[in-house]
């Protein structure tokens, strides 16, 4: 009897045993795999494509920092007779982002430093207009010139300015026959700070500055390097008032 009892006391605990929910590991289904394994590859292409982006971005601000760069080296040198060498930059061992990223600020410390450099040959442009010293502004005038194209050829009016050492402009050379405005070329006279006279880049003379006057030819490549600008100037010292 009290086996009995007993058993029909444990049987509400069997049965409600039986009827709680059997937990079990479930496997993805085939959907779910498909899904997911679409997600990372596309995850993977689009890092892929992002770390691309970067890389072709980091090399075009290497390619115009390198411009610059090389801008920069070309006018100081032109202007003030020496400059500082340029970053030695391989492009072809630019092979991981980090050496890129490397390279260009190498190139933004040498522009930092050049672009320095311009801005005080500015400013000393600008006090030798207020207080001038011997050799420091000279009058040019430059004579007919021939420039010869791969197209074309003309003579050029007489032109006259003033430079001041340490300042480098352009002018425009323009056909000597007045009504054909077709015909003109760009020329960069430099009158460096060490008294160097160049056009467009090239060394033509050395002003004395104990000479008053003096007369220079040159035989340069146009800017665009397309043909070539003959002629000859002649120079003077400017005293005093000017």
């Amino acid at each position: 009897m009290s086996l009995f009892r007993a058993g029909f006391l444990l049987l509400p605990l069997f049965i409600s045993a039986c009827s709680l929910p059997i937990l079990h590991k479930t496997t993805p289904s085939e959907t779910e795999q498909t899904t997911h394994q679409a997600s990372s590859k596309e995850q993977a292409v689009t890092s892929s494509q992002t770390s691309g982006e970067r890389s072709q971005a980091l090399l075009k601000t290497l390619d115009e920092e390198m411009k610059q760069a090389a801008s920069h080296h070309s006018e100081l040198l032109a202007r003030s007779g020496t400059a500082p060498s340029i970053p030695s930059i391989d492009k072809e061992s630019m092979t991981t982002q980090l050496l890129t990223s490397e390279a260009i600020q190498q190139l933004r410390d040498y522009n930092r430093q050049t672009s320095e450099q311009l801005m005080a040959i500015d400013s000393r442009v600008e006090q030798r207009k207020k207080a001038a010293l011997p050799g420091d502004i000279i009058q040019i005038l430059v004579s007919k010139t021939n420039i010869t194209l791969a197209d074309s050829s003309f003579v050029t009016q007489p032109l006259i300015g003033q430079w001041v050492r340490g300042e480098s402009r352009v002018i425009r050379l323009k056909d000597g026959l007045l009504f054909d405005a077709q015909h003109s070329e760009d020329l960069r006279i430099t009158y460096s700070e060490s008294y160097q006279l160049l056009v467009n880049d090239k060394v033509i003379s050395i002003v004395n500055p104990n000479n008053e006057k003096s007369h220079a030819t040159f035989d340069v490549d146009t800017s665009e390097n397309n043909g070539t600008i003959i002629g000859s100037l002649d120079y003077r010292q400017v005293t005093g008032s000017h």
